[in-house]
């Protein structure tokens, strides 16, 4: 068993049943040789829990939480947050959320607040030059850019402070989901809202500083590439530069 509950088991497997990196050069990266070697015991959902137990920090705090970066967690980073951080998300989150549906567009602005505030840290709160028309580029050995194992792994950590500093009402945080073959694999952090239903949270598909897209699972599983003017998001971009994280109109 692994911290995070699942199984691991490690045999010779199909790219699209295992675990899969979205790059245009799927042989490039570090990720296509884990797509390649390890499989997991997987529900019809895709969701499995080895690259959190591989990379991320299974009890997060704002002392200390690890931050991928570099593609497939090639680099990464230990960072901490202060109170004062801490409260630029908090911010975000209240009022508390009235019902599911605006408390995910509030997770979906703490989660590029998180971003930022933590990007600043470790260099990483840049222009994302490798997400390009929702897929992501080679990387070329820049530790700045995140790839979709990055952003889902990091993004888990945000939502898993969040959810244990009491911000969410109607939603718990579940295990990162998968999709795609040899040609669009992709990875994503989930939320779970309390009536059972899924949501992918993927800021790969969008620039640093931008609210990530919410989409039903089972949409962002088939339906690829999703069509982002239907996601649930709020056009914006963060400022983390105020007293409480700010939101902005991206430039025209």
């Amino acid at each position: 068993m692994t911290p995070f509950g699942d199984t691991v088991i490690f045999t010779e497997c199909t790219a699209d049943r295992g675990l899969a990196v979205r790059v245009r050069d799927v042989f490039g990266g570090l990720g296509a040789a884990l797509a390649l070697s390890a499989c997991v015991t997987q529900n019809a959902q895709h969701q499995t829990t080895t690259f959190l137990d591989s990379y991320a920090q299974a009890q997060p705090t704002l002392a200390s939480f690890r931050e991928c970066h570099g593609f497939a967690c090639s680099s990464s980073s230990t960072v901490s947050l202060s109170p004062q951080e801490w409260s630029k998300v908090v911010a975000v989150m209240r009022p508390p959320a009235k019902d599911a549906k605006a408390e995910r567009r509030k997770i979906s602005v703490a989660v590029a607040t998180m971003r930022m505030l933590v990007g600043a840290k470790t260099g990483t709160a840049v222009h994302q030059w490798t997400h390009k028309d929702r897929e992501i580029l080679p990387n070329m050995s820049d530790p700045t850019q995140l790839d979709c194992i990055d952003e889902s792994v990091n993004t888990w950590t945000y939502m898993t402070m969040m959810e244990r500093g009491g911000l969410f009402r109607f939603h718990e945080v579940a295990k990162l989901s998968n999709s795609g073959g040899l040609v669009d694999p992709r990875n994503t952090a989930v939320l779970r809202e309390k009536n059972g239903d899924l949501y992918a949270i993927d800021p790969a598909l969008v620039d640093a500083g931008v609210p990530p897209p919410v989409i039903p699972l089972a949409s962002w599983m088939t339906e690829w590439p999703p069509d982002l003017s239907k996601s649930d998001t709020p056009k914006t971009k963060v400022n983390i530069r105020t007293r409480s994280a700010a939101l902005e109109k991206p430039a025209q």
